[in-house]
C-alpha cells in the first residue's frame, strides 16, 4: 500500500511540474529527481505520512486567512501525530520515543483547541494561496531530511516540521487575523518554535531532559527579571556631603601694657623722690 502511494504522489507531482512554466523547469525537475530518489528509499518509513500530510494540508480551504490556517494546521498536526506513531514502532532511542509520545499528546489537544475556532461559509481559495509557499518549503526539506539512522531521521524531519508550523503562523499573523484565533495562532507559533530548539539541542547531543531545561531557563528567568526589578529599592537620591565648617582661629592676645607699680603707702614723699621705695 504504502508503495502505490509513492508512485502515485510520484505521478501527480510530475503532473504538477509539468504545467509550470518553462522558467522554473530546470529547478522544478531537478526537486523532482531529489524527491523520487527520497520517496524510492525503503528506509524512510515516513515518506507516505509526509505526502499525505501535504496532500490534506493543500486541501484544506478556509472561509479566510485565520480559517485557512486552522484547516491546515489541524493537518499539519495530524501528520505529526501519523509520523510520531511510526517512529514508536521502529526501536526508536529512549529519547526519540519520549518526543514522539509527547507529541502525539500534545498535537491532539491542540487539534481539539483549533477545532473549536473553525467557521462556517464559503472557502476562500485566495487566501488559501498565502499558505502555499510555506507549506511547500516545509514539505519539500521534510522529504529530503535523513539521519543515521530512523531515530535522527525522525527528528530531523520534526525539526523542519515545527519550523514550518512557525512560518505558517507568521503568515496568520502578517494578515490580519485576530481575536481568539490569532492568540491560538501566537500560542502555536510559540510551541512549534519551543520544540524545534528542543531538537536543535537534541541533535548536538543533549538529552532530551536537558534540551527542555534549557528551553525553560531562558523564559524563567525573563518572568523572574521584572519581579527583580520591582522588588529592588528605589535608589536614593546621593545627598551632598555637609561642607565642614571653617576652622575657628583665635584673635592673636594683646599685649599686656605695663602697670605701674604701686605706690607703697608707708613710703614717705622724700624716700620717693630718692628712690628708696
Amino acid at each position: 500500500m504504502q508503495k502505490i502511494g509513492l508512485i502515485a504522489a510520484t505521478s501527480a507531482l510530475a503532473l504538477v511540474l509539468g504545467a509550470c512554466g518553462s522558467g522554473e523547469e530546470a529547478s522544478n525537475q531537478a526537486a523532482a529527481n531529489e524527491m523520487n530518489a527520497v520517496m524510492a528509499d525503503g528506509s524512510n518509513p515516513f515518506a507516505d505520512a509526509e505526502l499525505q500530510m501535504n496532500e490534506r494540508m493543500m486541501a484544506a480551504v478556509g472561509t479566510d486567512v485565520g480559517d485557512n490556517w486552522a484547516r491546515k494546521m489541524i493537518e499539519h498536526h495530524q501528520g505529526a501525530i501519523q509520523m510520531s506513531e511510526i517512529v514508536l514502532q521502529q526501536n526508536p532511542t529512549a529519547d526519540v520515543a519520549e518526543v514522539a509520545r509527547m507529541t502525539i499528546e500534545k498535537q491532539r489537544k491542540e487539534i481539539e483547541d483549533i477545532r473549536k475556532l473553525l467557521k462556517d461559509g464559503a472557502p476562500n481559495q485566495q487566501s488559501a494561496e498565502l499558505y502555499r509557499p510555506a507549506m511547500t518549503d516545509m514539505h519539500q526539506k521534510m522529504m529530503v531530511a535523513t539521519g543515521a539512522d530512523v531515530s535522527e531521521t525522525f527528528m530531523r524531519k520534526m525539526l523542519e516540521h515545527h519550523r514550518g508550523g512557525v512560518a505558517m503562523s507568521d503568515v496568520a499573523l502578517q494578515n490580519g487575523v485576530t481575536g481568539a484565533l490569532r492568540q491560538q495562532v501566537e500560542k502555536t507559533r510559540s510551541d512549534q518554535q519551543k520544540d524545534a530548539k528542543m531538537i536543535e539541542a537534541m541533535l548536538r547531543g543533549e538529552s532530551m531532559t536537558h534540551a527542555q531545561e534549557s528551553e525553560a531557563k531562558p523564559a524563567e528567568e525573563a518572568r523572574a527579571e521584572p519581579a527583580a526589578e520591582k522588588a529592588r529599592p528605589a535608589a536614593q537620591p546621593t545627598r551632598a556631603a555637609p561642607k565642614a565648617p571653617p576652622p575657628k582661629t583665635t584673635p592673636p592676645a594683646r599685649p599686656t601694657p605695663p602697670t605701674e607699680p604701686k605706690a607703697d603707702p608707708t613710703c614717705t614723699p622724700e624716700h620717693r623722690e630718692m628712690g628708696h621705695c
